[in-house]
């Protein structure tokens, strides 16, 4: 069997993605990206402004998990409403091993939340070098809204939401990657 070049240019022709590249993808494609766009960024906003959020989330976990941990199976009692999602009908567990089970689960929700903290201080420490970092900054950790954050930084309310729309849109390319392009 011979070696064609023409026969890679067709392989390559296959892949829908090159297709779409070459001839320019229908109106309907560019429409459901602009949606998977729009989308991506919402889900980013979302996850912005639950970072504060999570972050006490953490706290508070950390906090029954020491109580847990260093009470034992004598903090069960003040724990048993979590119970219900351990237990399914027919089970029968001592307290070790609800307390085990309760404590696996907690550690499990903890690592969780975590992980998202981390995930999102890593895309934010990304930006912090960007004019308009601020913007991300005030409006979904402090909380503050586009005229109080065009005071701060001296410049029009819509040159803030602007700048805090593309730093979004970095951000959601780190997120979520290859469907934002």
């Amino acid at each position: 069997m011979s070696y064609n070049r023409n026969d890679e240019y067709e392989n390559y022709m296959m892949n829908s993605l090159a297709l779409e590249r070459y001839y320019g993808g229908s109106e309907a494609d560019k429409v459901s990206r602009r949606e998977m766009e729009k989308r991506a960024i919402q889900a980013t906003e979302r996850r912005l402004y639950a970072l504060p959020i999570l972050m006490q989330r953490i706290e508070d976990n950390r906090e029954e998990l020491n109580e847990l941990e260093s009470c034992g199976k004598d903090a069960l009692r003040g724990h048993s409403m979590s119970l219900v999602r351990l237990i399914r009908p027919g089970m029968r567990l001592d307290p070790d091993e609800v307390h085990e089970a309760q404590l696996g689960e907690l550690r499990a929700r903890l690592a969780a939340d975590e992980r998202e903290v981390r995930k999102m201080q890593a895309v934010l420490n990304d930006l912090t070098e960007d004019p308009y970092y601020a913007t991300i900054e005030l409006k979904y950790i402090k909380g503050e809204t586009d005229m109080e954050i065009s005071k701060k930084l001296c410049c029009d309310p819509s040159t803030v939401g602007r700048n805090r729309a593309r730093l979004l849109k970095r951000m959601a390319i780190r997120l979520y990657g290859s469907m934002m392009l």
